[in-house]
């Protein structure tokens, strides 16, 4: 007996964000920052914002660094 997929499965809503996610960034050139020229930095960040990130990084199956990265990116796009 074959084992089918059930087609109606629903994908848990983190799950379908960090799908998303990684679906949106494909065919993105990278930019010039690659991991070898990064840059670390110390920044202070209030606990409430620190709790908030780790929030939205963990929805979108990102790490902490990288959703800062990324949402400092978004904010510059905007901006210019």
């Amino acid at each position: 007996m074959a084992i089918a997929k059930n087609p109606n499965r629903n994908m848990p809503a983190a799950a379908e964000r960090q799908a998303e996610a990684f679906i949106s960034g494909a065919g993105v050139k990278p930019t010039e920052a690659t991991h070898e020229n990064r840059k670390p930095t110390m920044i202070r960040i209030p606990p409430d914002i620190l709790k908030r990130i780790d929030t939205g990084a963990k929805r979108l199956g990102l790490s902490r660094a990288a959703f800062i990265v990324q949402s400092a990116a978004e904010k510059l796009e905007r901006m210019e």
